[in-house]
């Protein structure tokens, strides 16, 4: 480093190397500094995205409304049988009553059904026959083939 302090045009050189090696270093830790606060900025934008990304992640919700429709389900399953059981119990009581007014459940108390001979018509009336015609008397078991004798109005 003396020799080159001799020369002219090289005098002070070392000094001026030092400096640059000390102004080159103070650059590659500023440069380090700022490449890391960049990356640091970059880091937070990602985790930002992901977790942005991951709240509108399909296999995310889709599991939720899974989750809803198989509760909504259960409920509905749970209300369909509830109203079977009502809607049977009303059938029920409806076919009880239809049943007592219908006309084998009249026969079943002892009441039987005359009709003309060709069973066309129910007779109503004794006045709506004459002697000689012939009717069938509908029991609760079978029918009976008369003849009108004697009619009383």
């Amino acid at each position: 480093m003396r020799t080159l302090d001799s020369r002219s045009g090289l005098a002070g050189a070392h000094g001026r190397l030092v400096l640059r090696g000390r102004h080159a270093d103070e650059l590659a830790f500023e440069l380090r500094r700022a490449i890391q606060a960049n990356l640091a900025v970059r880091d937070r934008a990602y985790e930002r995205l992901r977790m942005t990304l991951e709240r509108f992640d399909l296999r995310r919700r889709l599991a939720g409304v899974k989750a809803r429709l198989v509760a909504g389900d259960a409920r509905l399953q749970t209300v369909l049988a509830r109203r079977q059981h009502a809607f049977t119990g009303r059938l029920g009581a409806a076919a009880a009553r239809l049943d007592s007014l219908s006309p084998l459940a009249v026969l079943g108390r002892g009441y039987a059904v005359c009709w003309n001979a060709d069973r066309t018509r129910i007779i109503r009336d004794a006045a709506s026959v004459e002697n000689g015609d012939q009717v069938l008397v509908t029991v609760q078991q079978g029918e009976l083939a008369c003849e009108v004798k004697d009619r009383r109005p």
